[in-house]
């Protein structure tokens, strides 16, 4: 068919949905929403109702997003079915397959139902819609790796066009324990068209650890935007949902819609869309139990420019914004749960702690066996709060407080002593273990962290309430520079930030990753640095994180 058809046809589509307009291949932007999602948790209900209701949920958010002349809108991982509910296979036919789903009455009533529903509410609103379910497909005779029940259970992200056909279906590969899905034969290399002329590539959560299919997509098939559903469980303190899943965006250069499950209770939440270097359009990261759409307009690769565009410094990143007023920002959050790395395993320095006014500067390097982390840092020690009921901005006005994050049982002893961040350099270079050692994935890691102490054990650990007290002793970031050396090849590397109480990343203009080529063959230096015009306060992780596929399945490492 060509453009002119799919354009006319398009047209005549989009003057029958609810949608201001859609995007045609002409235009230089496109439209995206993708979804935070609250799927409620151990229901009880049997599997097709329990997935009914969730669908059903879909209808506002999806409607609420073509109102805004949404082209495409992503929801997550797990987000039809729910955590700990009974599972519902469906068997998803092949892209191009048939008509669609939405004109088929017989499953009106069968175990069709979801996909026929789906399939009429992205025709109804005139929208890509993709959404995750668990795709069963019958062994071929003979298979003798055949499950007992005689089918294959795939965890799958289906994508719908504006007509209601499915156009594209993805089998995820990396499964993090999943133990009533399967894994597919072979990686799939998914890309879809679109309408409005962007060529998508697609995969799933713990995908994005690993080469093949997330880098190898890029590399090979020159994807410039990415479908990504997740159920994310955050780590403090570098692979945070938002944190990671933007900074693996800035690191390949592509654009990233990943849409995320909302259950605070354990950990996962955490959507944005993400433009590569460009920075970050609009995200989420919601303690709450409920839906979030994330919009924007987002640029066609062939519209970027050169260089990235400066971003104004977010006010939520403000310590006066979010502890001033005498709130309790601690109340707020502790309902997400987060996962902590394991600081035993990492080679770590502390540096000194400014007093007020007093200017510090420190220099060195943090090595975990052959793994240098090199740094250079100056701080200034700062008073913010002249009494406890401080709430004037830094820059200028007043805001509502927001919140902090929470303590794990562990922090209590260091948070009773409580006076304000330090700050240590890490390294950690070896195996890393998931799932209680099950799957382990190659890594290495120079970074800076904060701690509630001088102890060790306390880095990693969050925010207590009282940080609007004149007591407290802030540091201001003037400077930092990170360095390291990392293979050239079978690795991904990226820019890790955390800094403010609610697991905010720094928005792009704020630092700089390099790469230069190394002094032994096959290596690459890569260089991480604060470059905003303004110092930094409140910072709660600075680092490079870098995964070495090649050391992918060794025994993790235990010192």
């Amino acid at each position: 068919m060509t453009w002119t058809a799919v354009l006319a046809s398009l047209l005549a589509l989009c003057a029958t949905a609810p949608t201001a307009r859609c995007s045609t291949p002409d235009d230089s932007n496109y439209f995206a929403a993708v979804v935070d999602f609250a799927a409620p948790r151990a229901t009880g209900k049997p599997a097709l109702q329990n997935m009914m209701d969730n669908v059903r949920a879909l209808g506002p958010l999806v409607h609420q997003a073509a109102q805004v002349s949404a082209d495409i809108i992503v929801f997550p991982e797990d987000g039809l079915q729910g955590f700990d509910n009974e599972v519902l296979p469906l068997s998803v036919p092949a892209p191009g397959e048939g008509g669609a789903p939405c004109d088929d009455d017989a499953a009106e009533a069968a175990a069709g139902q979801p996909l026929r529903e789906l399939s009429c509410l992205a025709r109804t609103h005139g929208v890509y819609l993709v959404v995750n379910l668990v795709d069963e497909q019958p062994c071929a005779a003979g298979d003798a790796k055949c499950p007992a029940r005689g089918s294959y259970h795939y965890n799958t992200n289906v994508v719908f066009d504006r007509s209601g056909k499915i156009v594209a279906k993805y089998h995820k590969y990396n499964l993090f324990g999943e133990k009533y899905d399967d894994v597919p034969p072979a990686v799939e290399l998914v890309t879809f068209d679109t309408d409005f002329g962007v060529r998508f590539g697609m995969f799933i959560c713990f995908d994005i650890f690993f080469d093949t299919p997330a880098a190898q997509l890029v590399r090979e098939r020159n994807v410039t935007d990415i479908i990504f559903s997740a159920a994310w469980f955050s780590e403090v303190p570098f692979l945070t949902a938002v944190q990671m899943h933007s900074g693996w965006a800035h690191a390949l250069d592509v654009t990233v819609l990943a849409s995320g499950m909302n259950s605070p209770a354990v950990g996962s939440t955490g959507s944005g869309i993400y433009r590569g270097r460009h920075g970050i359009y609009g995200y989420t990261m919601n303690w709450r139990q409920e839906h979030t759409l994330v919009f924007a307009r987002v640029p066609k690769r062939a519209y970027w420019q050169d260089g990235v565009r400066p971003q104004p410094f977010p006010d939520r990143l403000d310590p006066v914004r979010n502890y001033g007023a005498g709130a309790d920002p601690y109340a707020d959050v502790s309902a997400l749960h987060m996962k902590k790395d394991n600081l035993t395993l990492y080679r770590t320095e502390l540096l000194p702690r400014p007093a007020r006014d007093q200017v510090v500067e420190a220099a060195g390097h943090v090595c975990h066996g052959a793994f240098c982390c090199h740094y250079d840092v100056q701080m200034r020690g700062v008073a913010l709060f002249q009494t406890a009921s401080a709430a004037v901005s830094l820059h200028g006005g007043y805001s509502r407080p927001r919140a902090a994050a929470t303590v794990d049982e562990e922090d209590e002893e260091a948070k009773d002593d409580f006076d304000g961040f330090y700050y240590r350099v890490v390294a950690f270079s070896g195996v890393k273990g998931h799932k209680g050692g099950v799957i382990s994935t190659g890594t290495q890691v120079c970074g800076l962290v904060s701690c509630l102490s001088e102890d060790a054990r306390s880095c990693f650990g969050q925010i207590v309430a009282g940080l609007d007290s004149p007591s407290i002793k802030w540091t201001e970031f003037q400077s930092v520079y990170l360095e390291a050396e990392f293979p050239r090849e079978d690795g991904v590397q990226f820019a890790s930030t955390l800094v403010g109480p609610r697991y905010d990343p720094l928005p792009a203009s704020a630092f700089s990753l390099e790469r230069r080529r190394g002094a032994e063959d096959g290596t690459q230096n890569l260089s991480l640095e604060l470059t905003q015009r303004q110092p930094l306060l409140d910072l709660r992780a600075f680092a490079i994180y870098g995964r070495n596929f090649a050391w992918d399945g060794q025994p993790p490492t235990d010192s």
